[in-house]
């Protein structure tokens, strides 16, 4: 088993790089609290091939660690029946309950083992564990000679039960191998120790998830909450590490330990056991993919033909595309017969996951435009920055979805998106995307699996938008309407209309239609001779009407920097200036752009000062997100009472409402009328008194932040439920703590979990 001297209960220790945003894959063991490796290499071949002790002090206290997790309730012992879970914690694999239970009655005959007897009990299994290795190794030792291919460790670690990853394989090979191609059995028993050190993880893979914990252990220091990874955050930074699709697993084992008799709400896991239920999570994914695996193998020949991928997918959760399975098949499938053996297509999975089900292609045009807006190279950005790249691609996203959307996907909690969070953010948004082409290509083709030739264009047209030029259509569309079409054809023509569509609307800054109006005609006011561009004089006035001032040298710098940034803008969203224009003159299109610029800019400002009053709150990342949905769920009327909570944002769903609901200018604060926060309260079991309302009236009126028109802000909102909360105001707190409960157990009983 991994054999780990930092689960003494200590946690990985922080260090000055924590926030740079790098990941890095060349960190040493005792970055991570493991042991290190080369001390573990040596105990093993000492303790297996010499006389050394197996229990040293580091393993006991690792034992301990597993032990007390397991303690029943105030005894000091553990059951039997938990021994599998003990054993899989500890790294062993499981051959059966029965196996368990013969070497455990070998100690005892009693169903409880003390902590002595539970020694007692690992060192025999771990014999027993070391002899089921040799019979194997031998079985593939066909010829005799005492050493196996190292092409044959794939099916011998499947074999005995070991989740399987190539990447993993090579760097473990890479510290026990001399290259001559072979392993002897005392090489393969130092190969499995490399192998399981990091609980099967690759060093690459070890970084992205040390940074993923050490953002939920910071919040958790930050907020004097407790030490490590506290175990109801368990899930969710599984979750964060694993993807949506393998939710129901990691809240499976986050209930698991946080249900357990001796779960304590403020000792933590350490790294390195985090790493253990990243396994667990892994092996339990490794079940699923094999049931879905035979379920396809329907002649049992231990292979599937690589045609079925796309079903198997869909069965998984996933919207697969043809290119993708295609270009993710060519990299797995070395025998290149289109046949998938269950390890080439656990690795397919490994590859499709990573990409998070994008081409290479598409993952590179990401990450370019994520670089363009990541402008200091911090792997970061954050709210204002996403709005503009969202902008870019063909998004309008007010301030307050866009807290909601860096919500869904920040998977560190640091309020920012690194370039991973934000391609997680583009394809939850590709799920929605591709739901709704389609239902539009269902609709259309009637059911079919084709779409007629003669109704391709319509519904094209449709994806885009009923009142969208028709030529974007006509340019996805050209020479591609002869024939029918499958819905993976159909998805390429939607993607080249959207894009046709975005490029030409880029000149617009993300303002809708009636904005652009607006602007035209605070344009024409200065524009008094109507040639299309502004004066230096005329500038001026019209930047003292937004409210930038030009007293100063510093103050009128910063307004030219301003306006060429605003040029710049313009060339790029494709205006090209007349060669009459004069350096000092201003068009309309550069215009939009420099309105763009300012109100960015006075977002950025509001949004400072809300968050340094949120951070004197002292509610956590996830406490205020999740107050933020509520809030806007209430205050933007998009739920009254709603108990099944707020959906997901999508994306074209914000941009269609933007286009309806606004004339403005100026992004207007949410707000939350008195009444209507009453409201919400109720929702949570809270009786209002009149000698109540009157409290809440009060202290509305006295402390809080609130809109021009008198409602609660979502700053003062969260003023009010800390207030609310600290008071313990009409028995909020156990209103509180009982709607969790039932919202819980609803999630449970429909799931089946």
């Amino acid at each position: 088993p991994v054999n780990a001297r930092a689960s003494r209960g200590s946690i990985a220790p922080q260090t000055a790089d924590r926030d740079s945003g790098s990941v890095r894959a060349d960190r040493d063991d005792a970055f991570y609290g493991l042991m290190d490796l080369a001390e573990r290499l040596s105990q093993v071949q000492q303790t297996l091939f010499g006389k050394g002790e197996m229990l040293d002090d580091a393993l006991i206290a690792r034992l301990k660690m597993v032990f007390n997790r397991f303690r029943s309730g105030s005894g000091n012992d553990i059951v039997k029946t938990d021994l599998p879970d003990v054993v899989s914690l500890l790294g062993y694999v499981v051959v059966s309950q029965e196996d368990l239970n013969a070497v455990a009655d070998q100690v005892t005959t009693y169903q409880e083992l003390d902590f002595n007897e539970f020694l007692s009990f690992v060192e025999r299994y771990a014999q027993a564990q070391f002899e089921r290795y040799k019979v194997l190794f031998n079985q593939f030792d066909s010829d005799g000679s005492g050493e196996i291919e190292v092409d044959e460790l794939r099916k011998l670690m499947s074999t005995i039960g070991f989740v399987v990853v190539r990447q993993m394989i090579e760097e473990a090979l890479a510290v026990v191998d001399d290259g001559n191609g072979q392993l002897n059995f005392e090489e393969f028993i130092q190969f499995l120790t490399v192998y399981q050190h990091t609980e099967g993880f690759t060093r690459s893979q070890l970084a992205e998830m040390w940074k993923i914990y050490d953002g939920f252990v910071a919040e958790t220091t930050k907020l004097n909450k407790g030490q490590g990874l506290l175990c109801k955050d368990l899930a969710d930074c599984l979750v964060a590490n694993f993807g949506l699709q393998s939710e129901h697993h990691a809240v499976r084992l986050g209930k698991r330990l946080t249900s357990g008799p001796n779960s304590d709400p403020t000792n933590g896991l350490s790294f390195p056991e985090f790493l253990i239920y990243c396994r667990r999570l892994r092996e339990a994914e490794l079940v699923d993919y094999k049931a879905e695996f035979h379920k396809h193998d329907q002649d049992g020949s231990g292979s599937i033909n690589a045609a079925e991928l796309g079903t198997m997918l869909t069965s998984l959760g996933y919207k697969p595309m043809r290119a993708v399975i295609n270009e993710v098949l060519q990299e797995v499938d070395f025998e290149a017969d289109c046949e998938l053996d269950f390890e080439e297509f656990f690795h397919f999975m490994m590859v499709f996951r990573q990409r998070d089900g994008f081409t290479k292609k598409e993952l590179d045009e990401y990450k370019l435009v994520f670089n363009k807006y990541d402008e200091d190279g911090s792997d970061s950005i954050n709210v204002h920055e996403l709005g503009d790249m969202l902008r870019y691609l063909g998004h309008s996203v007010g301030t307050d979805e866009l807290y909601l959307l860096v919500a869904e996907v920040d998977v560190n909690r640091d309020g920012t998106l690194d370039c991973n969070e934000f391609l997680r953010l583009m394809r939850l948004h590709r799920e929605s995307e591709l739901s709704r082409y389609q239902e539009i290509f269902s609709n259309h083709a009637e059911g079919n699996e084709l779409l007629a030739a003669n109704f391709i264009f319509a519904a094209v047209q449709e994806t885009v938008g009923e009142d969208t030029d028709v030529e974007h259509v006509k340019v996805a569309t050209n020479g591609n309407t002869s024939k029918d079409v499958d819905f993976e054809d159909f998805v390429s023509l939607a993607d080249l209309a959207h894009w046709s569509k975005v490029i030409s609307l880029r000149r617009m800054a993300g303002f809708s239609p009636a904005e652009i109006k607006s602007l035209e005609e605070m344009f024409g006011h200065y524009d008094k001779d109507a040639s299309g561009d502004i004066d230096a004089g005329e500038v001026q006035a019209l930047l003292g009407d937004f409210g930038i001032p030009c007293n100063t040298r510093e103050e009128r710098q910063l307004a030219l920097d301003q306006m060429q940034r605003s040029r710049v803008l313009a060339k790029e969203a494709g205006v090209e200036r007349s060669k009459n224009t004069g350096k000092s003159m201003l068009t309309f299109w550069e215009l939009v752009q420099l309105v763009r610029l300012v109100k960015t800019q006075r977002a950025k400002a509001k949004e400072e000062r809300n968050r340094t009053i949120i951070e004197s709150l002292h509610f956590s990342k996830q406490e205020t997100d999740d107050f933020r949905s509520i809030f806007l769920s209430w205050a933007k009327g998009s739920v009254a009472g709603n108990s099944e909570g707020v959906r997901r944002v999508a994306l074209n769903e914000i941009a269609e409402q933007r286009e309806d609901n606004t004339d403005s200018l100026d992004d207007d604060d949410a707000g939350l009328t008195v009444p209507l926060f009453q409201k919400l309260l109720k929702t949570l079991g809270v009786t209002i008194t009149q000698q109540n309302k009157q409290k809440i009236d009060d202290q509305v009126s006295r402390s809080v932040e609130t809109t021009e028109s008198g409602a609660l802000s979502f700053v003062g909102f969260l003023q009010m439920m800390r207030w609310m909360l600290d008071s313990n105001f009409a028995g909020i707190n156990g209103a509180a703590k009982k709607a969790v409960t039932i919202a819980a157990d609803d999630y449970f009983s429909k799931s089946g979990r």
